[in-house]
């Protein structure tokens, strides 16, 4: 993925809050924050005026462009910091802000901009100075759809607001970034329209449509309406039967839950949840999970069932619903009765969760939207509309578009101003100019005659001659026209930050298009896994103060996955034995002597050695039974029977039976994931350091311990693959390949749990590894990097030098413990899959397993 480098240099500040004891002066210092990405200036003591003079460098990629950059000003105290005001410089906004692209450019200057408060009430002053700018290689293709994407009313940077921690139920994740493709027809997305925002569509019919899988296909509308024979569950003390019902609901990393309801084997919830639905979610074969939960007061909740709906079905179901010319589609409600899989198997009576739901792509609420606008405009219901009714109608939505525009859109149809358009043919029209398919050019329009002087041509081909008049009134640069222009929703008042046409239509399409008191309540939103929506308010507490904050990103010891087969986001706690080495590793960074690092790090050997010995004992058998049902491992997909296995170790690496892990494509074109495990990927180290590697010297020679190799991988990109003890511990090729030479490091044990990553310590580059080079058809030289951690006994190879491997052949085993698999690739060889790039750009880890697609072989002569 292409990237820009954002500078910004922290000249200083003036007129700051004095927050000493004294309330004479303070003690500042600045954070800057762009996604991932934390930076921070020194303290300057004593100064209410301070001056910095430091830059930093923050990486950008089309993810971040809707992102902000925060800045926040804090005063040093002694124990802890206070507030001294912040500001929030949209992405989209920098090029405005700057005066010029580049970082060096003679015209541009430093900006200063007042400081704001977290609340309007707060009491801030001050302002502070700054200069913005890119450095490097300059894509003008980026820098093109950055342009593209800023509000044409920003000019300054604004005041930054403080997130909510609960997702926003109705338009969650809709308005903050614009949709580049509308996809209506999720079987055949050649034949759907392209929704591109900016989107210049070739005229030319054999001209590709390129289709965004991370694009909004459609709204899903789930009723939770009841459930019936559910199962008694016992109390705490055994003494009593009783059944306290509620619903989580998770889809992706979204999780929500309904009321509980009392004393009831039949509850009743009419319950409504929204969901948006992505094309890439249909592809990988994504369900709704609806989980049944039994509350009690003094222990933790207890599961009774679960069932799904699939995506395919639903969406299978909405196209067979015909359209009817100038009417909207209103997608009729399914309902569906889906039978619990229990989690009792005692009882022979079966349950059940009934739902109703309803799916609308988002291009039939756009059209809804307009036919139900025109209808009020079409003062005499004769289903046409003319020119001032048109007019009329688009000075009702701010629009900007000229006289001239108007006209084009007659002609665009093969008619003259004068005549009417049909209600479908101006919603074709409104589509068309949203989506970029119809541009009118009024720059162009201007030089020709007023389009009052056009005459309507009398002979047959009078359409023809007025298409091909269109056609010589367009430019390739046209001037913005806005279909609409509104700087907040009419129904929800929610303030619209980009101002494109599709964004704004289609959230106000959005908020129309359900009557909200057909049900008793929305459900609860704001959980970031199902096991987060059941748990109890004081568990809540112990596993904040036990392992820290509960989000997306944070580096603390809650590690939040997402599996890429279902969306939903999991929950993997620390072992206690990864705690112990975290603790070790914060020793071994905190200044400690030469020989008290050493004996840190043999400590960390001698226990890996140990642990590694006790699981090679006979002895060790017992544990394999507790292992599987702790984790609560399949074994119909292991290769052998479980009495076979005479050590944990043994079973640890065990073999799983053919075609357990299928390769995701036949095509060697395909990279697919070397293990089963948590990944991430980057398109170069420079943003893998950015993000995820905080080590401060991790380099790639470091990495190899060979200068000469590494150059071959210079800006090359990178995928890091990290083994959870309950994953399947053998590792495979990713690529096609002949089988190159092996080098062995020896070094430390220190933990790879990601929370020991992102410290300063370098932990890949200091632990025992091998590196094997690999060299491909399809990917040219690639490096293999096989990484020991804590507790793991030994690392073995299957593989020998010079065989040819096809991807999935074995390459080897770790034995007990955590463990981590680095593949390096050379610069421009292979373009990551999007859903694990743009997971990664938010620092959270894909869960994945061996076969999986991991990327295709990057066309190097594009």
């Amino acid at each position: 993925m292409k990237s820009l480098t954002l500078r910004v240099k922290i000249i200083g500040a003036r007129d700051l809050l004095a927050k000493d004891r004294r309330g004479t002066t303070s003690d500042p210092f600045v954070v800057l924050k762009l996604g991932g990405q934390t930076c921070k200036t020194k303290v300057i003591s004593k100064n209410l005026s301070p001056t910095w003079n430091e830059e930093f460098d923050f990486v950008l990629t089309p993810v971040s462009f809707d992102a902000s950059l925060g800045i926040t000003v804090w005063d040093k105290d002694l124990i802890g910091k206070e507030f001294l005001g912040q500001l929030s410089i949209p992405i989209c906004d920098v090029l405005r802000i700057a005066g010029a692209p580049s970082f060096e450019d003679p015209n541009n200057e430093p900006i200063a901009e007042p400081l704001h408060g977290r609340k309007a009430t707060e009491n801030i002053t001050g302002e502070i100075s700054l200069k913005l700018g890119f450095v490097g290689e300059l894509d003008r293709d980026l820098l093109a759809m950055l342009d593209s994407s800023m509000e044409d009313t920003a000019v300054h940077a604004t005041m930054m607001n403080s997130d909510d921690p609960a997702d926003d139920l109705y338009f969650n994740q809709f308005t903050g970034g614009a949709p580049r493709v509308d996809v209506t027809d999720a079987e055949s997305p050649e034949d759907s329209s392209s929704d591109s925002i900016n989107g210049d569509n070739s005229d030319t019919p054999d001209a590709p449509l390129m289709i965004d899988h991370n694009a909004p296909m459609g709204l899903l509308t789930i009723d939770i309406v009841g459930a019936s024979n559910l199962p008694y569950e016992s109390n705490l003390t055994k003494t009593s039967f009783d059944c306290d019902p509620f619903v989580v609901i998770s889809y992706g990393p979204k999780t929500f839950r309904t009321r509980t309801l009392r004393h009831t084997l039949n509850p009743a919830w009419n319950e409504r949840v929204f969901l948006h639905v992505r094309y890439s979610e249909l592809q990988l074969g994504w369900a709704v999970n609806m989980s049944i939960y039994d509350y009690d007061k003094f222990s933790n909740n207890d599961y009774i069932g679960t069932s799904e709906l699939r995506i395919s079905d639903v969406v299978a179901n909405a196209k067979k619903v015909p359209t009817v010319p100038n009417t909207p589609t209103m997608m009729p409600l399914t309902e569906e009765t889906l039978k619990l899989a229990l989690k009792s198997t005692k009882t022979s009576d079966s349950a059940f969760l009934k739902v109703k739901y309803t799916f609308t792509p988002y291009k039939d609420l756009r059209r809804n939207f307009w036919l139900t606008l025109i209808k009020q405009f079409d003062s005499d219901s004769s289903g046409f509309i003319n020119k001032v009714q048109l007019t009329a109608m688009l000075d009702s939505l701010g629009s900007t578009f000229s006289d001239e525009s108007i006209n084009l859109m007659f002609i665009e149809k093969g008619k003259v101003p004068d005549e009417e358009l049909s209600c479908e043919e101006l919603v074709d029209l409104l589509e068309g100019q949203i989506t970029g398919r119809i541009v009118c050019d009024t720059k162009r329009l201007k030089r020709h005659k007023s389009a009052k002087s056009v005459k309507s041509p009398k002979s047959p081909k009078s359409v023809e001659e007025l298409q091909t008049f269109s056609s010589s009134l367009r430019s390739p640069k046209s001037e913005t026209e806005h279909i609409i222009q509104i700087r907040e929703c009419p129904i929800c008042r929610k303030k619209f930050r980009r101002k494109a046409d599709l964004d704004v239509v289609s959230h106000v399409a959005l908020c129309a298009h359900e009557d909200l008191g057909k049900v008793d309540n929305f459900v609860m939103g704001g959980f970031l896994t199902e096991a987060y929506a059941t748990r109890k308010w004081y568990s809540k507490i112990v596993s904040y103060v036990t392992y820290g904050g509960y989000s997306l990103g944070k580096n603390n010891a809650n590690i939040i996955v997402q599996d890429r087969a279902t969306g939903q986001l999991v929950e993997e706690r620390m072992p206690s034995y990864v705690r112990l080495g975290i603790r070790l590793l914060y020793q071994f960074r905190s200044g400690r002597s030469a020989v008290e690092r050493r004996l840190i790090k043999n400590l960390l050997r001698n226990l890996s050695v140990k642990q590694g010995r006790k699981f090679d004992s006979p002895t060790s058998r017992k544990a394999i039974k507790h292992f599987v049902a702790f984790h609560n491992l399949p074994l119909d997909e292991v290769l052998d029977p479980l009495d076979s296995f005479q050590t944990f170790n043994q079973f640890f690496y065990r073999k799983l039976k053919p075609g357990a892990r299928p390769l995701a494509s036949t095509d060697p074109n395909v990279a697919v994931s070397p293990a089963d495990c948590r990944m991430n990927c980057f398109v170069s180290v420079d943003r893998a350091k950015a993000l995820w590697i905080k080590g401060r010297e991790f380099t790639i020679p470091k990495l190899l311990e060979d200068e000469e190799m590494a150059k071959a991988f210079d800006g090359g990109s990178l995928a890091i693959f990290r083994l959870a003890p309950q994953d399947y511990h053998r590792f495979h090729f990713p690529v096609d390949c002949t089988v190159g030479p092996t080098k062995w490091i020896e070094g430390s044990y220190f933990t790879v749990n990601p929370m020991a990553i992102r410290t300063t310590v370098d932990v890949y580059t200091e632990n025992v590894r091998s590196v094997t080079y690999l060299d491909s058809p399809e990917f040219g030289r690639v490096a293999y990097v096989a990484i020991g951690a804590m507790m793991v006994g030994s690392t073995v190879l299957t593989s020998e030098k010079g065989t040819q491997v096809k991807r999935g052949d074995e390459h080897g085993y770790f034995a007990f413990g955590g463990s981590t698999i680095l593949v390096l690739f050379e610069k421009d060889a292979i373009e990551f899959d999007a859903d694990l790039l743009q997971n990664s750009e938010q620092n959270l880890e894909t869960l994945v397993r061996m076969g999986t697609s991991l990327g295709r072989r990057k066309d190097r002569q594009q």
